[in-house]
Order: C-alpha cells, then structure tokens, then sequence
C-alpha cells in the first residue's frame, strides 16, 4: 500500500494564526497532568472558544504547580466558580479531574512561541456573567 503525502499535508492543518487580541468565552476541553521542561509539574490545559466569530477554535494554557505561580490556577478555579478554592489539602488529581467543562472568560494577546510559531497568551480570567452576551466582550 502507498502512502499519499500530498493528501495528507494538504489536511494536516497547524498553520493557525494566533486569535486577535480580546477577551473570549472559553470551555475547558481537556487536561493533562505533565512535567515542564523545567520539571516542574504542570496543568496542561485545553480549552475550546464557544462562540462567535472563532466558535470551536482550540487555546492552550499551562499552569505550572509551584508556590509563585499558584495564584494564577487560583485565578483561574475562581473566575470557574469552582468549590476547590475553599478547600485545604486539594490534590493535583482533584483538580486535573474537576476542571474539564468549566466556563470562563478570558484575555488573549497574540505572541509567538520561542520557535517562532503563533500562540495566544491567556490572562484575566473572569467568570462568565449570567447575562450572557457575545464571546468577544469589551
């Protein structure tokens, strides 16, 4: 059996450009439990836009597990209302288990990766208001 490469290159697909910079409403899609290259343990999160103009479109965060940056899962757990933030003694695999589905709102700047590729880098995160909306607010 022969293998077609040009088929297959022309559907890989990866060439995304980053989103524009604004603030989106995001699901969280999937998470993974990794080590950083710094090894340092990791939250490696997915999340996908759930309307508007980029519907379906794929983000990442990493939220890496260390005293200094704990705040900024703690930013995020609490914009997604979730109960953990009142907890004591929460496990990693607590959280890794709780996260996907959870809604938030969050602030995208377009960047690029150190090789050079487009990503998107998320801050602010807000709950998402029960008055709805668009998924680009102001």
């Amino acid at each position: 059996m022969g293998f077609n490469f040009k088929e297959t290159g022309e559907n890989a697909g990866g060439d995304f450009d980053a989103l524009p910079m604004n603030r989106y409403k995001l699901r969280v899609e999937e998470v993974e439990l990794k080590k950083a290259s710094t090894g340092n343990e990791m939250i490696a999160t997915t999340f996908v836009v759930t309307e508007g103009d980029f519907k379906n479109r794929k983000l990442w965060n990493n939220f890496t597990l260390t005293p200094k940056a704990m705040v900024f899962l703690y930013s995020f757990l609490k914009a997604a209302k979730s109960d953990l933030i009142t907890n004591e003694n929460v496990e990693t695999d607590e959280i890794v288990k709780a996260m996907p589905g959870m809604e938030v709102t969050a602030y995208t700047e377009p960047d690029v990766t150190p090789s050079g590729n487009p990503k998107n880098t998320l801050s602010k995160w807000q709950p998402i208001s029960d008055s709805g909306g668009s998924s680009l607010l102001d």
